[in-house]
């Protein structure tokens, strides 16, 4: 897929340059998108999308032929965002109004998960899609809040009794490979209090992490991934 003509900022979350402290996670989370949405979308046909905690709405291009609208919420002063909200504010939509709610690493920010996660209920449409990526194993890292993090287990649990049907989930960055990238994000976060320097420092220390992290994730056996992992891609159905 040719991603060049996307914006840069997208481009920084969906592929960051190889040397960049989170190139494979965030590549790996792409792919997982990318082999994800296309299957559930029908030839010819239109839907209104609601990207809840947008950001630079990644993944919008997804969906590029089958927009009727495509509306992006989020808090803060997010230019990208259509519509800006409070932490725990009702959204200002009806019920069952949307086709898709799409959630990309937001979860693990919000403070009140029963909330947030019984509006992406409320308004979507009944069979309609939930596509929901957070974490496992992760730092801390406040934007500016950071409360949450899930076994696959609790996430299926918090999915099913808000009242969706879980459909299946996809695991993203198996438990080897998470061990080098919580190094990598210490390394990432010292590089930056020094500076510079210290970002040119760490440009090759990444790179070595990166192909370490992809030698890694093919010796991890799958259930062990399925099991434990950075980052969970679940799809669910409002029944």
């Amino acid at each position: 897929m040719n991603l060049s003509n996307l914006p840069k900022d997208v481009l920084a979350v969906i592929k960051p340059p190889i040397w960049d402290s989170y190139h494979y996670v965030s590549v790996l989370t792409r792919k997982a998108y990318e082999g994800t949405i296309p299957g559930l979308l029908s030839p010819g046909k239109k839907y209104r999308i609601l990207d809840y905690g947008c950001g630079a709405k990644p993944y919008e291009y997804l969906f590029k032929d089958h927009i009727s609208e495509y509306i992006g919420v989020d808090v803060g002063d997010n230019p990208k965002a259509d519509f800006s909200i409070v932490p725990g504010e009702r959204l200002k939509f009806e019920d069952n109004s949307f086709d898709f709610v799409l959630s990309s690493q937001v979860l693990e920010h919000v403070k009140d998960v029963d909330q947030y996660m019984g509006e992406c209920l409320r308004v979507l449409k009944p069979g309609g899609i939930l596509l929901l990526s957070t974490h496992g194993t992760w730092q801390f890292h406040a934007s500016p809040y950071d409360y949450n993090r899930w076994t696959c287990m609790g996430l299926a649990y918090l999915i099913e009794r808000t009242g969706f049907e879980v459909v299946e989930y996809k695991p993203i960055l198996g438990q080897l490979a998470v061990t080098s990238q919580l190094r990598l994000s210490f390394f990432d976060s010292f590089a930056n209090m020094i500076g510079v320097f210290g970002r040119i420092l760490l440009a090759p220390v990444a790179l070595f992490y990166q192909f370490k992290m992809m030698i890694e994730d093919a010796f991890t056996p799958a259930r062990v991934k399925k099991r434990d992992s950075a980052i969970f891609l679940f799809i669910a159905k409002k029944k």
